[in-house]
C-alpha cells in the first residue's frame, strides 16, 4: 500500500478564512494543515504568494469535498489550477540557489535580493 500524500483542497487570500474551513473539516474528523499562513499575512497586498492553502491527505479528498459542499463552499472546477504560481515556479527552477527551496522561501530570497540592489543603487546615487 502506497504512502498517502498531502494535497491542496482550498486556497484563501487571508489565513483567517482558511481557519474557518479547517474548523469545519476538523469537526468532521478530517486532519488538515495550513500552508503559507505567515507569508500570506506578511505579504498580503504586496506580493501574491498564492494565498493560505488548506491541505489534507489525498485519501480524505472525497469526504472533504462533500463536507465543503454541505457547508456552502463553492468547489473549484476540475481544470482550475494555480497558473501564476506555476509560472513563478517555472522560472525560479532555472536559478540553482532557488531550485530546492519552497515557493515561500523563493519569494523571500528574491525580495531580499531586490532590497539589497535598491539599497546599493541608493547608496551609489548619493555619492
Amino acid at each position: 500500500m502506497g504512502e498517502d500524500k498531502m494535497v491542496e483542497i482550498a486556497r484563501f487570500q487571508y489565513p483567517a478564512e482558511a481557519q474557518l474551513l479547517m474548523a469545519l473539516l476538523r469537526s468532521e474528523g478530517i486532519d488538515c494543515y495550513l500552508r503559507n499562513e505567515y507569508s500570506s499575512q506578511v505579504m498580503a497586498g504586496y506580493v501574491d504568494v498564492g494565498g493560505a492553502r488548506v491541505e489534507i491527505l489525498e485519501s480524505e479528498v472525497q469526504h472533504a469535498l462533500e463536507v465543503m459542499k454541505d457547508g456552502g463552499y463553492e468547489l473549484p472546477d476540475e481544470d482550475e489550477n494555480g497558473e501564476m504560481v506555476q509560472v513563478v515556479a517555472g522560472w525560479t527552477k532555472k536559478i540553482p540557489i532557488l531550485r530546492n527551496l519552497s515557493a515561500e522561501k523563493q519569494i523571500l530570497v528574491i525580495l531580499a535580493f531586490i532590497a539589497v540592489l535598491l539599497g546599493l543603487l541608493i547608496f551609489l546615487a548619493s555619492l
